[in-house]
This record gives structure tokens, C-alpha cells and sequence, in this order.
């Protein structure tokens, strides 16, 4: 028993690393200010929230991205407005399953067209290798342009989520002499809440303040009352609610939650959070084993059961009948629990119960999220034709592998064009309208089994006019 109870206080400190690895969010305080002339601006002002995310990427086990400074670029007139202004380093790859929050602000109200976003510097982290600081290209200053322009509402609220994509963003070039360079080109998709369908969960905690029967704001641990960092968080019939030993709460005379209460969020962004699950810690953080866990099922989930391997160890994951425990995917499907299946991406939200002889720790899952996405295949060369009425790009490929033509299907890609303009990078979404025979392009893809034979998901392109002999191109070489 005495070896039993150490191992346990063993795990315990473990668990406290990998949930500090995986933290959720504490939300952050960030004062907006305008950077320039106000001119044009309503003296009102609504709220943003930035939340920041990633996909799948298997070549780094880090992707950590620091992030110095993100602006607002006014629509008429140019102004810019500061949401963000202070360095914080960004585990992308923490960040696959879910989004995070990046920054809260109250900001003037009015139009604006652009996001300029500052990144000082880039670390790649892969085992058994020392850490890789990849160049940056405009000293890591990045202009993004979403799909039309994006309005801040007198006392409205808008969430904004960059998906910045770890495995486009890193181009990995290999040199003659056998050794290899690694350039960071920010491949960032800006999705506004409320019009983008497919953006992912977001997974928060924090203190509940002011509740209501329907909704309640989510504030720092430490404020003592509403302020405009807190963020709302609306209860549905669709919202679980788990105390501290995950079972299904039942609603009292004070609803589901109290204020004063810490809890974990996960939950759907559009004009505010509506949740899904709502987990209440427990009052005595001496005894809280409440965490999350991050790594690969090692087993298919069968009688409640799955396996799964985190960065430290493997632990056992339960799905007990009545505790209100649901599988998501990333975007907030409910797919249950046959869509765990081995090497499945996973992430455990739960209750530290036991831990065996040999180390192996029980958790009782509050939720669990899913990522089953495949990684896309890659062609890169030059547009050597074009098919608009198909929809479809011939690319001219030589590589160390494969040379000759291959034919792209871009009818359900998106097509991104990266290059340089006034000391930034400059990107936004394009049409197959705006390519050209000659640009430099990078594909990534699927085997479509048909005669074009990729179907692209995402289409990336250097453009020619901003791109001279001595700027490091931003796709395909240098």
C-alpha cells in the first residue's frame, strides 16, 4: 500500500507538468489602443476575442511561435488599432484539438479589412535534436486578409479564430551538401465566429461570475467581479454540466453553477461561447486531480475502455455509463465513442482515479476530443497551364522523386497567395481567376483515384511580382 501511495503522489506531480504543458487558458488581460490617427472611428466601442489554433502536423513534437504584437487595419483609412500587444510564446502543436484565447480587448467600433500580426521568432523542438530557430521572412511581420472586411459593433462582441498552420507555415528546403534550411512562411486562415461554420471547439477556464439562468461570464481566477476580459458563456439543454467528481450535475434553487465557482469550459465560438461541457473543480486544490491529457489512443475503445500514451506515460481512459461523458471531434460533432480507434489523436479531459503498481494511471473522462485527420500529401513546381472551366491546374513537378506534370483539381481548395510588400507578408485568399502559367505553387492534397489526379484541400502560391533573386521566396525554394 505505502508503495502504491507513492506512486500515486508520483503520478500526481507528473500530471501537474503535463497539464501545465496543456494548460487551458487563462484569460488574458490586453488593453486596446489605437496606433495611429482615429480618425473615422466611432468614439463607441465593441469587444474582440482572438483565439488561436493549429492543425496536424507529425515532423515536430513543438512548434512554439512567438507572438509579439496583433493590430487591426481600419478599412478606410488605414488606421491601426492594437488588440494585442504583449510577447507571448504559442505551443502551436498544444493547440490541434481545440482553440485557444489569445487576447480580449475593447477597441473602437467601426470597419476594418486587415490583421497585422508580429512574430519575433519560431522554435521547432523534435526528440533527440537541438532546437531549430527557423528565419523569418519581413522580419515577421505578417498582414492577413480576411474574406471581405470584418466590423467591430458598438457594444457588440466579435470572435475572431487564426488557424496558424504549423505544417504549411514550416517549408523544410533541403540544401546540396545533404543538410537542410527551414524558413517559417505564416500560412495563418482567418475565420470570423458566426459566419465560418468549421471553426473548432475552444477549451477555457476560469471563475463564474455573474450567472443568470441562461448564461454566465467566465473571468480570470483572481477577479472579484465582471469586467471587460470576461467572456459569456451560454447554458443550452445541449450543455452537460460535471462536478468535481465527474458526474452529472443536477440543477439546484442556484442553477448548474454558482458564482465563484472554477470551472472548465469547452465549448462552440460564435457571437459568444456556447457550451458544451461545463466541469466544476474541486473547492479543495489540495485533492483536485481534475487534468488534461494529450497524446495517441494505443487501443480501440471497447467496453467503455480505450487506451492512450501521453508525452510521459500511458494512462487508462474510462467512459463511465451516467457521467455525462461525450466524444467530440474538433469541431464539436458528437461522433461517440467508435471513433476512437488506434493511433487516433486524442485529448482526455478528466479525473485522475488510481494508479496501478505498474504506473499505469484510471481517468474517468469528462469529454474526450478526437482528430482522425489525415496528413495531405505535398507536389510542389510551377503552374504550367491553366483550366478554369474544370477547375483544374497543371503543375510541373521535378524533384528528387518524381518529375513530369501532375493535374490538381482546386474546385474545393483553398488557394492562398503569399509574398512580400513593403517590408511584410502580405496574404489573402484568392480564385483560380487571379493564377497565372509561371507562378511557384504548393499543393496539398489527396489521391483522387480520377484522371486529374490530386484533389487539393489547400493550394499555396508565391506571387512573381513581389518575389526578386534575392528575397527568400515564400513556397517553393529560394
Amino acid at each position: 500500500m505505502v508503495s502504491i501511495m507513492k506512486n500515486l503522489q508520483t503520478i500526481k506531480s507528473i500530471f501537474a507538468v503535463i497539464f501545465t504543458a496543456f494548460t487551458l487558458s487563462v484569460l488574458i488581460s490586453c488593453s486596446a489602443t489605437d496606433g495611429n490617427n482615429t480618425t473615422g472611428l466611432s468614439a463607441e466601442t465593441g469587444r474582440v476575442t482572438l483565439l488561436i489554433t493549429d492543425g496536424v502536423t507529425e515532423d515536430f513534437d513543438e512548434v512554439n511561435l512567438t507572438v509579439k504584437s496583433i493590430s487591426f487595419i481600419g478599412e478606410d483609412d488605414g488606421h491601426e488599432t492594437i488588440v494585442f500587444n504583449e510577447s507571448r510564446v504559442i505551443n502551436l502543436l498544444a493547440l490541434q484539438h481545440y482553440s485557444d484565447v489569445l487576447a480580449t480587448a475593447v477597441i473602437p467600433a467601426g470597419t476594418y479589412d486587415k490583421i497585422r500580426m508580429h512574430v519575433t521568432k519560431v522554435e521547432l523542438v523534435k526528440e533527440g535534436l537541438d532546437p531549430i530557430i527557423t528565419k523569418l521572412p519581413a522580419n515577421g511581420k505578417v498582414d492577413l486578409n480576411p474574406r471581405g472586411t470584418f466590423e467591430v459593433a458598438p457594444d457588440g462582441d466579435l470572435m475572431i479564430e487564426l488557424d496558424v498552420d504549423a505544417e504549411k507555415s514550416i517549408h523544410i528546403i533541403k540544401k546540396g551538401n545533404g543538410e537542410y534550411s527551414y524558413n517559417f512562411r505564416p500560412v495563418v486562415f482567418v475565420k470570423i465566429m458566426g459566419v465560418d461554420d468549421d471553426s473548432k471547439l475552444v477549451l477555457l477556464d476560469g471563475k463564474v461570475l455573474g450567472k443568470t439562468e441562461t448564461d454566465f461570464k467566465l473571468c480570470d481566477a483572481q477577479d472579484l467581479e465582471v469586467n471587460d476580459n470576461c467572456l459569456t458563456i451560454l447554458i443550452s439543454q445541449n450543455t452537460v454540466v460535471q462536478d468535481d467528481q465527474i458526474n452529472v450535475v443536477q440543477p439546484g434553487e442556484d442553477g448548474y453553477v454558482k458564482d465563484d465557482d472554477i470551472v472548465t469550459v469547452l465549448g462552440i465560438a460564435r457571437e459568444s461561447i456556447d457550451a458544451l461541457h461545463i466541469v466544476i473543480a474541486s473547492k479543495d486544490k489540495e485533492t483536485s486531480d481534475q487534468a488534461l491529457f494529450k497524446g495517441k489512443a494505443t487501443s480501440d475503445a471497447t467496453g467503455n475502455k480505450f487506451s492512450m500514451k501521453t508525452l510521459v506515460q500511458p494512462i487508462d481512459v474510462s467512459l463511465v455509463d451516467g457521467s455525462g461523458v461525450r466524444v467530440f471531434d474538433k469541431y464539436g460533432t458528437n461522433v461517440g465513442a467508435g471513433e476512437i480507434a488506434v493511433d487516433s489523436a486524442v485529448v482526455v479531459f478528466g479525473l485522475v482515479q488510481q494508479v496501478s503498481i505498474d504506473g499505469v494511471a484510471d481517468v474517468k473522462a469528462a469529454f474526450v476530443i478526437i482528430d482522425n485527420d489525415i496528413k495531405r500529401d505535398k507536389v510542389s513546381g510551377t503552374i504550367a497551364a491553366i483550366n478554369k472551366d474544370e477547375s483544374q491546374i497543371t503543375v510541373t513537378v521535378d524533384s528528387d522523386t518524381f518529375t513530369g506534370d501532375v493535374c490538381v483539381d482546386v474546385n474545393e481548395a483553398i488557394l492562398f497567395i503569399l509574398g512580400i510588400d513593403e517590408g511584410k507578408v502580405v496574404s489573402k485568399e484568392i480564385t483560380i481567376n487571379e493564377l497565372t502559367v509561371g507562378m511557384l505553387i504548393d499543393v496539398y492534397g489527396q489521391d483522387s483515384g480520377l484522371t486529374c489526379s490530386v484533389a487539393a484541400g489547400v493550394v499555396l502560391v508565391a506571387e512573381p511580382i513581389v518575389v526578386t533573386p534575392a528575397t527568400a521566396l515564400l513556397v517553393t525554394g529560394y
